[in-house]
Order: structure tokens, then C-alpha cells, then sequence
């Protein structure tokens, strides 16, 4: 006794369109380190902050002063890793 198999969805041939379209909505699955996932909110927030009229006159109109300049320049630089120069 032979048993036979029918099978309705696969393709008859493998077209190109079908290996793209296999590639780019192949599932994957990321796992991010609780650091990662920190940078990534924090870019994911950058990039999603409203931008209002007042905030790009505030941006482009603001005031530079010498003590503000600096401020800048001798700011105190904290090093938080174990870095070798």
C-alpha cells in the first residue's frame, strides 16, 4: 500500500521572487543586553521628540557668551569604563 501525500501551497518552482521574499521576511529574533536596550530607548526617544516652532528659534537664536564657551571648554570629562591609553 502506497500512501500519497497532496500538498497545495508549495510552489510548483522556486522563482526569484519567492527566494526574495524569503529573505526579507525571514523571522529573527534580537536579544539586547539591559545597556542596549538603554541606548536604544534613548535614540528611540531622540528621534521621536516633537519639534515645535519655538524649539528650532531657540535652537538657531541661541545666545553664545564667552563665559558660556568657556563653560564648554573646561567642562569636567568623567570617565566611567576601565580605558588604557
Amino acid at each position: 500500500m502506497e500512501k500519497k501525500f497532496e500538498v497545495s501551497k508549495l510552489p510548483a518552482e522556486v522563482t526569484v521572487w519567492t527566494k526574495i521574499k524569503n529573505a526579507l521576511f525571514y523571522e529573527i529574533k534580537v536579544e539586547l543586553t539591559p545597556k542596549q536596550e538603554k541606548v536604544f530607548k534613548e535614540v528611540h526617544d531622540f528621534w521621536n521628540q516633537e519639534i515645535t516652532g519655538q524649539k528650532v528659534k531657540d535652537f538657531l537664536f541661541y545666545e553664545i557668551t564667552g563665559e558660556k564657551v568657556k563653560n564648554f571648554l573646561f567642562q569636567e570629562v568623567k570617565i566611567i569604563d576601565n580605558i588604557k591609553l
